[in-house]
């Protein structure tokens, strides 16, 4: 089989940590295992275990552990980078990355707002070409705006980008999940879907034409707008397969409720598997070998079976 491409992402964070625990826990993805990334990142008590892997050097100047720096984001871009090329190339089966920080990859004069859009890149795609869905805790969630203050990602709903979403969303799940009409749900904007239009008018102007535009679809089935408060609960029922979110938060805050330790980040659009875990660099645990490996695993496990 082809191995898979692991790129550590930024040395200064938890990235080689969880990926070292995560690997020694499944011995036949530690045989697949292709790393990207500066080695000094694993704890030294891994090193000579993985030394074993197929590996890609990628080293840049100098970085601290738990510090954000132009050194740490330009060793995190370049191991993307090389690993994302590889599954371009056919080389790798499916690209997993540990987490980078915008700050560091800023810092490095990398302005990317993060793996998403650099991986469109890299691929030929534009950004809204790809989409991020997330997975855990028995819940799918699809973001229509990501990484965003809330501001501009309000000023960005508009019915473009919700058609641009819900074709990612829908062709993504039916080929990487094998879902052949999935069931999405739209989730409101306003407190109960807008009362009517008395809590809000985006509900009336934009939302519910655009899932009645959708209705007769063969492809997928959508129903909304419905209230953010009850629709993941519908979804946990089993009445949908993901649930279309408007902005970060309404996404991720009952993703990490339901599966903090445990949710992955699947890239959607792009011509190869990419999966990470969800969760960022954890400069605060950098080091200290308390990082827990449980969403790191469950990416590996999932780019396994999808890059089969």
């Amino acid at each position: 089989m082809l191995p898979l491409a692991i790129s550590l992402g930024d040395p200064a964070g938890i990235g080689g940590e969880v990926t070292a625990k995560a690997l020694l826990k499944r011995p036949a993805l530690l045989k697949r295992a292709w790393l990207f990334g500066d080695p000094q990142c694993l704890p030294a008590g891994s090193r000579a275990k993985l030394a074993r892997c197929r590996w890609t050097l990628i080293r840049a100047a100098k970085w601290s552990a738990g510090k954000a720096s132009a050194a740490g984001g330009e060793t995190a871009y370049r191991s993307v980078v090389a690993a994302a090329v590889a599954c371009l190339d056919g080389q790798a089966a499916a690209l997993v990355t540990a987490p980078l920080n915008k700050e560091a990859l800023h810092l490095a004069g990398r302005r990317y707002p993060g793996h998403t859009e650099l991986l469109a890149e890299l691929a030929g795609l534009r950004p809204q070409d790809v989409g991020m869905l997330l997975v855990g805790g028995g819940l799918r969630v699809f973001l229509v705006t990501r990484h965003l203050p809330l501001k501009q990602a309000l000023k960005s709903l508009n019915a473009k980008a919700l058609e641009e979403a819900l074709a990612i969303c829908a062709e993504g799940l039916q080929s990487s999940f094998g879902l052949k009409r999935p069931r999405l749900g739209l989730a409101a904007l306003n407190p109960h879907a807008g009362e009517g239009g008395v809590l809000g008018s985006e509900e009336k102007s934009l939302l519910a034409p655009f899932v009645k535009k959708h209705q007769a679809s063969q492809g997928y089935r959508l129903q909304g707008p419905l209230p953010a408060d009850t629709v993941f609960v519908q979804a946990l029922a089993g009445h949908f397969d993901a649930v279309l979110c408007l902005y970060h938060d309404q996404a991720l805050i009952p993703l990490k409720l339901l599966a903090f330790e445990s949710g992955i980040n699947v890239t959607l659009g792009l011509p190869f598997v990419r999966t990470s875990p969800d969760h960022g660099t954890a400069y605060d645990l950098a080091g200290k070998g308390l990082a827990h490996p449980g969403s790191m695993l469950a990416a590996l496990d999932l780019a396994a079976k999808l890059g089969a």
